[in-house]
């Protein structure tokens, strides 16, 4: 009887490249003894596989290592029976990231040796010893992480910089900042400049017209970096870091560093009050860009106000604006339309609005301001909108009722397609243009199902349970979705022009079982009432 044989693979790890170039280092160790044990265990199968599958200089906290991801994907692969390793922690130090990997092991059989810790995962006492010691690696990992930020807190209390990337205008000598008088002037052109441009845009493209750059600077691995354009996000935190000004900051206490200024005190304060200032128009146009448009200005048609409501799924924040009865339970009182999508109304309004006022009105490069003045009042029907608009807002001639008070009432016929979630769709258009009738999330969801069919037979996604947990969404709906990949290739072009039938939408498609024929799919689209 042919004795059954183990491929064995040694995974090494080294957290920093110290003594790695050396000719004899901590990974060839870790392997020498990793390839003895497995020759004393060749008489129960056990063989070692070639492969390296060394980690050097990578910390054990994190999955992210090029050699882990090799042997994780040749056990995804069949090649691997047991994984060998010196020491536990050599393979992670986490309990959570060691969960993950334990499940691929148990997925594919593959067995977990410590050879100095003398058990494998095979056994219940195994996983117990192995959880037990995992438990101390982990602790013995944040209570080093804590004795490193206690220290870095404590270097910085007393004014010195603790590492990082070297800035522009200093250079680090002993420990201590230094300055670099060349590029200390240009530290102070920089604040200079911005107080003369008053804007971070201009600053940019200022520095780029005279091809000032990031401070250039060589790596210990004797690599040069840096030297590149200074972009906005970098540029704004060279304005606000207070190192400039001869300042520690760790977290939210600043300490008198062992460092000189580069910049003085007047200097800084007026480029301070400038990005404050600018910080607080920039928020006073993103609240006006995120409010409710049409609040306190849009009515249904039994002349109730719509009230701007929002809700949250998934972490994303949808808006509509509500007929006020509907929030008080009279629901005979509500108008044609309950309920309408915040964007697509206000969408509608600007698109059709916009190209109509008078170029003297609010001179604003925003047409969502400019449009939401303009209104004074909006009544929305079941197919028409009513826009109570200022006169002398519009250019002359566009059509419209005038009022006793002079105002204008513009009237907007729509169409309301429920099917997919309220479309409006302008009813001056010719209606039977196939360009009204494509359907937008059935063309994503076809697309997105085709994307998922190639993750999945290249292997970069396992299973639908996988791919539904990736996307977040649930089983079900992404099983009713991926069958929408295997559609045939005249029913997808049918679909991309327009031609199918209100019956055959998504929420219809997604109902039924689709067949994999594509002649029966055809069937199935001529009961629907495609060609």
């Amino acid at each position: 009887m042919t004795q059954q044989r183990f491929r064995c693979a040694i995974y090494t790890r080294k957290s920093s490249e110290e003594g790695l170039d050396q000719n004899f280092n901590s990974l060839h160790a870790q392997r020498e003894a990793c390839e003895a044990y497995i020759l004393s265990q060749s008489g129960e199968g056990w063989a070692g596989l070639k492969s390296v599958y060394d980690d050097g200089g990578y910390s054990g906290g994190s999955m992210d290592r090029p050699a882990l991801r090799a042997l994780m994907q040749d056990i995804r692969n069949g090649l691997i029976d047991i994984v060998v390793v010196y020491k536990v922690d050599r393979l992670t130090r986490s309990l959570a990231d060691f969960a993950k990997i334990v499940e691929v092991f148990d997925a594919h059989n593959v067995s977990f040796v410590s050879i100095t810790q003398a058990f494998n995962t095979t056994s219940s006492m195994g996983r117990l010893t192995l959880n037990v010691l995992l438990s101390f690696a982990q602790f013995e990992r944040e209570v080093t992480g804590e004795r490193i930020r206690d220290k870095i807190a404590a270097s910085k209390a007393k004014g010195l910089r603790m590492g990082g990337r070297p800035l522009l205008g200093y250079e680090q000598v002993d420990n201590r900042l230094v300055i670099n008088e060349a590029e200390a002037e240009t530290v102070r052109e920089i604040f200079r400049l911005y107080l003369e441009l008053g804007s971070v845009n201009l600053l940019e493209k200022a520095l780029q017209a005279r091809q000032i750059t990031s401070k250039r600077w060589m790596t210990k691995k004797g690599v040069m970096d840096g030297g590149s354009p200074l972009r906005r996000g970098a540029l704004y935190h060279l304005l606000r870091n207070p190192t400039y000004l001869g300042i520690i900051q760790h977290k939210e206490k600043r300490y008198e560093g062992c460092h000189p200024a580069i910049i003085d005190v007047d200097l800084w304060d007026r480029g301070q009050a400038m990005l404050d200032n600018s910080r607080s128009r920039s928020a006073n146009r993103l609240k006006k860009s995120q409010a409710a448009m049409l609040v306190k200005i849009l009515y249904d048609d039994r002349g109730h106000r719509m009230v701007p409501v929002h809700t949250r799924r998934r972490g994303i924040r949808y808006r509509y604006y509500v007929s006020s009865p509907t929030l008080t339970g009279s629901q005979e009182e509500v108008g044609s339309l309950r309920r309408i999508a915040a964007g697509m109304i206000e969408d509608f309004l600007i698109e059709k609005i916009s190209k109509s006022l008078a170029k003297g009105w609010l001179p604003d490069d925003n047409d969502r301001e400019r449009v939401r003045q303009a209104i004074i009042r909006t009544t929305l029907g079941n197919d028409q909108v009513l826009v109570t608009i200022h006169r002398d807002a519009l250019v002359a001639g566009v059509p419209g009722n005038i009022t006793p008070e002079g105002a204008a009432i513009l009237r907007l016929p729509f169409h309301m397609h429920h099917r997919q979630g309220a479309h409006i769709i302008d009813e001056a258009a010719d209606t039977s243009t196939a360009a009204r009738r494509i359907d937008r999330a059935l063309l994503r969801s076809i697309s997105l199902a085709q994307k998922w069919v190639t993750q999945l037979e290249a292997g970069e996604i396992a299973s639908v349970r996988d791919l539904a947990r990736h996307n977040n969404l649930c089983v079900n709906y992404t099983s009713r979705l991926l069958p929408l990949a295997y559609l045939a290739p005249d029913i997808v072009e049918a679909i991309l022009q327009g031609n199918q039938p209100r019956t055959a939408s998504l929420s219809d498609l997604t109902a039924v079982a689709l067949p994999a024929d594509w002649t029966q799919q055809r069937r199935l689209f001529a009961r629907l009432g495609v060609g």
